[in-house]
Parts: structure tokens; C-alpha cells; sequence
């Protein structure tokens, strides 16, 4: 007679899954901010730098776009980057409507500062996983992240 199989664990529900996803993704935001709120900075404050690391100046409405915020917001966070000395704002040479952002040498050591304290909040988030589980985790973000550009894509050409 063989052993009876084990209990099977239930699918988990879609919902519950993206409530256990938004939840995760939540913490870790509130663990990178508290370990860098020291240093002025927030994870906002780090997507904005690391944008500005990448190229000389930017626009503030692409600024907005590619941190994904609206522009209201991002005209306040670079106000006040701005008092901080993280950055420097000045008319666009190509248009005196526009305003383009960059970064100052105190925001870049700020930043370096900012991502290496993200780093240490994600090492030890991460750590608690072994190598499969790792793997697993990366295929299932992968899958999931294609799966909502193309839902992203279907809805923008309807």
C-alpha cells in the first residue's frame, strides 16, 4: 500500500498574489527610505538622481516621464533638490519656456551614498531567498513583466 501523498497546497489567487506583490514592493520602499532618510534623500529623490547621472541635463517634463510622475510633482521634488544643492535648474537654451535639470556635484556624491545604502536594503532583502528560489523569483518577474507590457500595449492601441 503506498503512503498517502502529501497535502497539496491551493493555487493562490490572482488578487491575493497581487496583494502579497504590492505589499513587498511596498516594504522594501519603506526599508530604502528609512535606511537613506539620513542622507536627505528618499527612493524618489534616488530614481530622479540616477536619471541625472545618465545624462548632462533633461528636461523637467521628460524628467517626469521617465521616473513616471506627474510634472506637478516633479517641478515640486526639484524645487526642493534644488534648496538642497542636489541640482541646478535654468531656462532651456532651446526653449525659454522650458526649464532643464541637472546635477550638482554634492547630488552626485549624494547619490552615490543613496545607492549604496538601496544596495545594502535589497543585498538584505534578497538574502533571505536561496539560489532556486532566486531563479524562480526572476523567471516569474520576467513572465509577469512581459505579460503586463502587452496588456500595457493592447490597451494603448484600443
Amino acid at each position: 500500500m503506498a503512503p498517502p501523498a502529501p497535502p497539496s497546497t491551493p493555487t493562490p489567487d490572482p488578487e491575493d498574489l497581487a496583494d502579497a506583490f504590492f505589499a513587498v514592493s511596498h516594504a522594501l520602499k519603506r526599508n530604502v527610505n528609512a535606511r537613506v532618510q539620513h542622507t536627505g534623500l528618499s527612493l524618489a529623490r534616488l530614481r530622479v538622481l540616477f536619471q541625472l547621472a545618465e545624462r548632462p541635463s533633461i528636461r523637467i517634463g521628460e524628467l517626469s516621464q521617465c521616473v513616471d510622475v506627474a510634472p506637478r510633482t516633479m517641478t515640486s521634488t526639484i524645487e526642493a533638490m534644488e534648496r538642497d544643492g542636489l541640482v541646478t535648474r535654468r531656462p532651456d537654451p532651446n526653449d525659454g519656456r522650458a526649464t532643464v535639470v541637472a546635477i550638482t556635484d554634492a547630488g552626485r556624491d549624494s547619490f552615490a551614498e543613496g545607492r549604496r545604502l538601496h544596495a545594502s536594503v535589497i543585498a538584505d532583502l534578497f538574502e533571505t531567498l536561496d539560489g532556486p528560489q532566486r531563479r524562480a523569483l526572476a523567471e516569474a518577474l520576467d513572465r509577469l513583466h512581459e505579460a503586463a507590457t502587452d496588456a500595457v500595449g493592447a490597451t494603448a492601441a484600443v
